[in-house]
This record gives structure tokens, sequence and C-alpha cells, in this order.
């Protein structure tokens, strides 16, 4: 059986020299999207935890961190563009290399179809603001739009520049942190006191209750900093950049979005957003028109540029997973097919079919926000299950150094262990307890088909042959 790997398109291997420190750093960042974790993850959070949401972010980002170790420790020593399907098949066996591969195409694929989502939702806010009434159809029209962008880039194997993705960062960071500036700004003038209240449990309308299904989104917000790890083989020296990129992308990105969140939080009271949630909106989007008037336009421009920036990202990550994984014989064969511009056409159709299926069909039976929230929560899930993994493959894989001194006490045996108790009781709670006790429509329903599917992938795993799959 083949190694599970990232590599181009192409047989060749990918260009060792291409990215730094600082390129790295920056695709890491721009992977985890500050701008759209305050668009799309303010209102779910907010909704939930009340002023307590920036606590929440504060939990996920401490939560995250034992992981993010984990990558950084596993990166250095086994530097694979593979990340962790290669290291759950060096450390347990190929059967649980190919279920990590499945849940890592799953956790990019519901990350892709998040995006024609965003964009659907956010396509009725821009509609709402020049007083049209958004529907069925202009969501549906928003979606195949970000559908035919991403698919007429990536189809022929082209992809935003570095230079560009800093571009649309900064254009859209600016314009969030504007928004955040003002949000205090009025909210001082009205009379409001600012305070840290909202890192309080004592902050939640119901306490730890909304806070955990609040870290549902607050856990998305940090999906995506593993993305660095893919990065391995295109890396100066990726031993050294890969780990300082991933701590640096993820530290960054934190002080942004536990600031912004905490500004955000005076913007309104929780009961106008949920009536803005309820009408199918994006609660960022009336929040700007509330401070800004005509001005609020800005969200739904910038909300849609960064969706359809995130929609080449997402597609071009999940289709190498399921390309590299049909190279490796861990998938059906035809998925490693090429297209003339050497790009793995088989795979980009499946991944655009589901995606367009899927968003049409949750539309169907939920608002274009709940649809949003439905598969937020969905690639949440399955980020849980490939961090799971990750940690513990760090302790089987560096087991022999654990009484390596201080240094290998903690970060071979202390930090992954904690790491995956953590991610273990995350799982258990935000899903297996606080999801299973919301409604079925953003709730149950989420965690049935979310299993359902790990299920599969799991049986397909276990009857898998050492010559593929069956």
């Amino acid at each position: 059986m083949g190694k599970i790997s990232f590599m181009s398109e192409a047989t060749k291997p990918l260009n060792r020299d291409g990215i730094g420190l600082l390129g790295a750093t920056t695709l890491g960042v721009v992977m985890l999207s500050p701008a759209m974790t305050l668009y799309g993850g303010f209102g779910p959070a907010y909704l939930n935890a009340g002023m307590a949401a920036p606590l929440a972010f504060i939990w996920a980002f401490f939560a995250t961190l034992p992981t993010a170790c984990s990558y950084v420790l596993l990166s250095r020593e086994y530097p694979t563009s593979g990340s962790a399907a290669d290291w759950a098949e060096k450390a347990f066996s190929k059967k649980v290399g190919i279920w990590a591969g499945w849940m890592v195409f799953l956790y990019y694929l519901t990350n892709f179809i998040i995006q024609p989502v965003t964009l659907g939702v956010f396509a009725g806010d821009l509609l709402k603001l020049v007083h049209f009434t958004p529907g069925f159809f202009s969501f549906a029209a928003g979606a195949v739009i970000c559908l035919l962008w991403s698919a007429s880039f990536v189809y022929r194997g082209l992809s935003i520049s570095s230079r560009g993705a800093l571009a649309f960062l900064l254009l859209e960071s600016f314009v969030v942190c504007a928004l955040c500036f003002t949000v205090l700004w009025v909210a001082k003038g009205s009379g409001q006191t600012f305070s840290a209240e909202g890192f309080h449990l004592s902050a939640s309308p119901t306490g730890s209750t909304g806070v955990f299904r609040a870290m549902v989104f607050a856990i998305l917000a940090f999906c995506g900093f593993d993305v660095v790890s893919t990065l391995a083989e295109e890396t100066k020296m990726p031993e050294k950049v890969i780990p300082r990129a991933t701590i640096l992308s993820l530290l960054v990105y934190a002080g942004i979005i536990i600031a912004g969140i905490w500004a955000l939080s005076y913007g309104a009271s929780r009961e106008q957003m949920q009536k803005i949630a309820e009408g199918g909106q994006m609660p960022i989007s009336e929040l700007a028109r509330m401070v800004w008037g005509r001005g609020g336009i800005l969200i739904p421009i910038t909300g849609i540029s960064a969706t359809l920036g995130l929609a080449i990202a997402t597609a071009i990550g999940s289709s190498r997973v399921l390309f590299s994984m049909a190279r490796g014989g861990l998938a059906p064969i035809r998925f490693s097919a090429l297209s003339e511009s050497k790009t793995p056409k088989q795979a980009l159709h499946v991944i655009f079919g589901i995606a367009l299926v899927s968003t049409l069909l949750t539309s169907i039976f939920l608002s274009p926000y709940d649809s949003y929230v439905w598969w937020g929560t969905s690639s949440t899930f399955f980020a849980m299950i490939t961090y799971l993994l990750v940690n513990g493959a760090n302790l089987v894989l560096n087991r022999k150094r654990w009484r390596d001194g201080l240094f290998g006490f903690f970060a071979f045996l202390l930090i992954p262990a904690f790491g995956f108790v953590v991610d273990a009781y995350l799982l258990y709670r935000t899903f297996f307890y606080e999801l299973w006790h919301q409604d079925w429509a953003t709730g149950k329903s989420v965690l049935v088909v979310d299993v359902f599917c790990a299920l599969v992938a799991l049986a397909v795993a276990l009857r898998s042959k050492k010559t593929g799959v069956v």
C-alpha cells in the first residue's frame, strides 16, 4: 500500500524551496481567516453564550494548544504532507491510517461545503441591504456562483497567489477591525461601560451549557492551523519552519479573534441577534447596518470575497486528500485520474457534486443561516476526530522518548496525553451531550449523520485489503 501524501498532482516532488517562515505563517492565518471567523462565528457563539462568547473562544484556544503542540512535534520529527493520515498509519496500522484519511477528507469536504452555504447567506444579506427580499432562489444562486467560481480555478490547476491571499486578508481584516472599533465607539456613546464580564462564566445566560454549545463554533474557528503541516514538502527546512509557523499563526489569530468577539458582543442584545438569525441572516451583517448604515454593505461584500478565496483553498485541499488516498490504494483508483492540466478531475467531480447537492438539500429543510450552522457543526466533528488521532499518534510514535529528561516527559507524554483527554471530553460534551439535547434540525440530525459517516468510513477501513480498498 502506498503512502498518503499531499504531493502535487504530478508524480514529481513539490518545490522544496518554495515557502519560508513568513509565507507559511501567512497561509496559516489566511486559512484560519480571522474576518470569516468573526463574520460567521460571532452569531452562533453569541446566541448560545451571550456576553460570555469571548470565554468560549478562550477555552477553545487553550483546548487547541496541546493538539497544536502535537502537530508541531510530529511535523518536526516526521515532516510529511500526509500529516494526520501518515502519522496514524505509522503509529497504529494501515487500517487506522485509511480511516484517518477518510476523517481528514470529511473534515476538508464539510469545510468546503460551508463556503457555498456561506456565500448564499451573504448574498441574501446583500439583497436585503439594497431593499430586495431574499429567498431560496437567491440563496441557491449565491451557492452556485461560489461553486462555479472556485471550479473555474481548481479545474484549471490555478490558485490564488500568496500575495493575492495576503491582500484579501488585509482588506477583510481592515473592515472587520473597523467594525469592532465602531461598535465600541457607539456603545461608549450610548452609555455602556466596558468590562471583563465576557471572560466569566456568569455572563452566559445558560451557564456552562451555553459556553459549551458556543464552543462548537469556537473550536471550528481554530480548525485550520493544521493546514501548515501540509506544506512540509514545499518548505525550506520544514523541520524548523513548520513548527514555528504553526504556533505563530495560531497565536496571531487567537489574539485577533478573542479581542474581536469581545468588541462585537457590545453591538446588540442577544434577543436582537436571535431575531436576525431566525430570519436567515448573518447577525454580523445586521450589526454592521445598525452602526454603519448603508456602509454595512461592506460586510457581505468582503464576506463574499473571503468565501470565494476559502472555497478555492478548501476545494484544493479536499481534492488532494482524495487523490492522494486513491493514488496510494486507499480509495477507488478512479479518483487518481488526472486531467491535461494535471488536476484530479474525478476527485473534483465528486467534491463539487456532493457540495452542490448537500447545499441545496439542507437549504430545503433549513433556513440559510441554520444550514450554515449545520455544516459548521459537522466540520467541527470530523476535525475533533482528526485531532484525537494526531495526539494519539504523538504518544505512540514518540513513546521511547518519554524518559528523555523533563522535555521528553512534557513534550511526548504529558502534552499529547492532555490533548487527547481534552479532545475526547470536548467531543463528548459538545456533541454527544450538548448537541444531542438540542432540537433535531441543527442538533441531533448533525450528530446522527456524522456518526453514520464515521462508522461507514471505519467499515471501509476494516474491510480494506493490503492491495487497496474493496
